[in-house]
């Protein structure tokens, strides 16, 4: 009985002193001297696929994180590692992130012997964005990955450029590779900057944000989504160039460049998410569809007139909208892609 007893009370003992050890380990490091210095080095690796439809950006991300914590120091010239459960960390984490993220690195963190902690990963996935594509495809967009301290105020945490790779020749601790394989897009700028995260007005936590502006490459949609649009639209004209006379022939024109245009919405729509508000391409295809749907409209009135025995009054009409659609299509073509940001927004 005796030996349980002594058995028990030296397991309460072990437990006891883990408990006191626990808080120490776990609490900020020199909290009464204001906050905690973590440095950050962030460099974006690849970028591969900025989706307009789904708002978001898939990208491998490198990241470096470096704070003092002068309890972890150690006799030695080596690296101590630890789990990242045993030690104080910043809780940092990627507020835009999604389920698809993966993190290639341990989770666990390097110290030096003066106590210099250093935690090294790689995050590799989808993160989401919220895209203004008022201007599409002629836009610019701004993205951003927000590195956010759970739990810590700003006051508690402050995030700064990595001074180990400013040193190093990386400017602001930060950049984009060269090499990206994102190919519809062109990376404009980038910055670094530490960056208040507020989950709610009164929730507001340490964070540091990397930042990037990205212009849409237009040469795709010029040469394989408005030029072809731009040829259906041309090809409905015709009709006016027919005797009126031929009826059939002027009505299976106009039919089939309405239902040409029809088919090719529908698959331009795929690249587009669901917006309560129009793009330029969509205004563009609106006008476009007005202007076939109004050639179907002449040749129906031009076959009317030459049924009652008015043919010169037929071949009037469309002498007169030789010139006078075409003008209008020239005219609101200018007048959707010259506006800055788009009368109709």
């Amino acid at each position: 009985m005796k030996r349980i007893l002594v058995v028990a009370f030296m397991a309460m003992s072990i437990q006891l002193v883990r408990s006191a050890e626990t808080p120490a380990l776990i609490e900020r490091p020199a909290s009464g001297n204001g906050p905690t210095q973590v440095s950050v080095g962030v460099w974006i690796v690849d970028i591969s696929n900025i989706d307009s439809a789904q708002q978001n950006f898939t990208a491998d991300i490198a990241a470096v994180l470096r704070w003092k914590d002068t309890r972890l120091a150690h006799i030695g010239t080596g690296l101590t590692r630890y789990a990242l459960d045993q030690i104080w960390t910043p809780r940092v984490g990627i507020a835009n992130e999604t389920s698809s993220v993966v993190r290639k690195f341990p989770e666990s963190a390097a110290v030096e012997p003066d106590g210099t902690v250093l935690y090294r990963q790689r995050y590799v996935g989808s993160f989401t964005q919220s895209l203004r594509l008022q201007s599409f495809p002629f836009d610019r967009q701004d993205f951003g990955i927000q590195f956010v301290a759970i739990r810590y105020q700003p006051n508690e945490v402050a995030f700064v450029p990595d001074e180990n790779w400013i040193r190093d020749g990386v400017r602001q601790a930060a950049g984009i590779s060269p090499s990206v394989t994102l190919a519809d897009w062109a990376i404009e700028r980038w910055d670094a900057k530490a960056s208040v995260y507020a989950l709610t007005p009164r929730m507001q936590y340490a964070g540091y944000v990397f930042e990037f502006t990205a212009r849409r490459n237009v040469e795709y949609y010029i040469l394989k989504v408005i030029l072809p649009l731009i040829l259906i639209v041309m090809m409905s004209w015709s009709v006016f160039w027919t005797e009126p006379t031929n009826s059939n022939t002027q009505f299976s024109i106009a039919v089939t460049s309405m239902l040409t245009l029809i088919a090719y919405r529908f698959a331009v729509d795929t690249q587009l998410p669901r917006l309560p508000y129009m793009t330029r391409l969509d205004v563009f295809f609106l006008i476009s569809t007005l202007l076939v749907f109004f050639s179907l409209i002449e040749v129906l009135v031009t076959t009317i007139l030459d049924n009652n025995d008015q043919v010169a009054r037929a071949k009037k009409l469309d002498r007169y909208c030789r010139v006078i659609v075409p003008l209008t299509f020239v005219i609101g073509s200018i007048a959707i892609f010259a506006h800055p940001r788009g009368w109709w927004a």
